[in-house]
């Protein structure tokens, strides 16, 4: 593949280096936190889904509220128009990659099983290669085109160019090249394929958890990668746009696409620990209201009971109604509005 053959031409700085290095620190110490914290990352795993199939949904213009996700992710209703039911095709595939089975791994069948679940609730031919040739078009911020990104590889050459991929990725693990450079490398080349008519940027991100997972990379697990690009959506199609340029030529430049993906899986783990460093100097039995209580926190603007649930879908209402009365009691909460449509905000405490 473009990127992938060229592994070995590529230098790397001191600044790319320490990012490495970085999240090799990260993996080790991740180990302490699963086994010492394992009821805090049960509760994150499950938000980090929820969170996960919502964000994906937004990244590829899909617009679902917090609340129709919750209910799809827990099965209370069958899908039934086009939102819900892709949706559910993400939670489905989601399910297999995020933490993958002892035997799992990466091949062409998988990948074409993962777009058949995406598309297993719609009318669509999921799992199926693109039969046509297609253009990326290029467009400035206010959205007109400005001309062609790049060329996707013909549709006649995607079954082999596939193999190809999967093929590159197995040896670079058996030469021992590092996870972390190989993962956003086989992204970037099968983006550049664009091999289904739809849906390949959301298969990409299911790759890159499965990916993770099999490398010991566990911060997708707990953490939303999906989120933590929804924040910075702009900056990633932007890192895109930059490296896939004279991909087909292999003279493209990969290093705006490395250097975002290892910043993002950063910002995750960051936060990741963040959360449990919290938790952990609180001392909490009751790590769930804490939970509650960060999220309150986090809170800009007033909030209602029930959009604490929707951020935090494993803890149940009467314990947020329990942490909001306690945080009243401390004079750090008051309440605005009363009946059925209260509301709360944080008190000013600058007087």
């Amino acid at each position: 593949m473009k990127t992938l053959q060229h592994l070995s031409g590529y230098s790397f700085n001191s600044y790319q280096l320490g990012l490495f290095r970085q999240l090799g620190e990260f993996r080790g110490r991740q180990l302490v936190n699963v086994r010492q914290q394992p009821e805090v990352l049960d509760t994150l795993r499950q938000i980090a889904v929820l969170e996960s199939v919502e964000y994906s949904s937004r990244l590829d213009g899909i617009v679902a509220s917090r609340e129709l996700v919750r209910k799809l992710i827990y099965r209370e209703y069958r899908p039934t128009t086009p939102v819900e039911r892709q949706v559910a095709g993400y939670r489905d595939g989601l399910e297999i990659v995020v933490e993958p089975g002892e035997h799992m791994t990466m091949s062409v069948s998988l990948i074409r099983q993962l777009h058949a679940m995406l598309y297993a609730h719609v009318p669509h031919e999921g799992g199926r290669w693109r039969v046509t040739n297609k253009e990326i078009v290029e467009r400035d911020s206010n959205g007109l085109r400005i001309g062609v990104l790049y060329r996707t590889m013909p549709a006649r050459v995607i079954a082999e160019a596939m193999e190809e991929l999967v093929t590159c990725y197995h040896e670079g693990l058996g030469q021992q090249v590092e996870p972390l450079l190989l993962i956003p490398t086989v992204v970037l080349d099968f983006l550049c394929i664009h091999p289904f008519s739809d849906g390949n940027a959301r298969i990409a991100w299911l790759l890159i958890a499965m990916m993770l997972a099999l490398n010991g990379y566990q911060v997708a697990q707990m953490i939303s990668l999906e989120r933590v690009l929804a924040r910075q959506e702009q900056a990633y199609k932007r890192a895109l746009q930059l490296s896939v340029k004279g991909w087909h030529e292999g003279q493209h430049n990969p290093m705006p696409w490395i250097d975002f993906f290892l910043n993002t899986l950063i910002r995750a783990y960051d936060e990741l620990e963040d959360k449990i460093q919290t938790l952990q100097w609180q001392g909490s039995r009751a790590p769930k209201s804490q939970l509650a209580r960060m999220a309150i926190e986090q809170t800009s603007h007033a909030f209602s009971v029930a959009d604490i649930c929707l951020q935090i879908p494993t803890v149940s209402r009467e314990l947020v109604k329990k942490v909001v009365q306690q945080m009243r009691a401390e004079g750090l909460l008051e309440p605005v509005g009363r009946g059925r449509g209260a509301q709360w905000q944080k008190c000013n405490t600058s007087a």
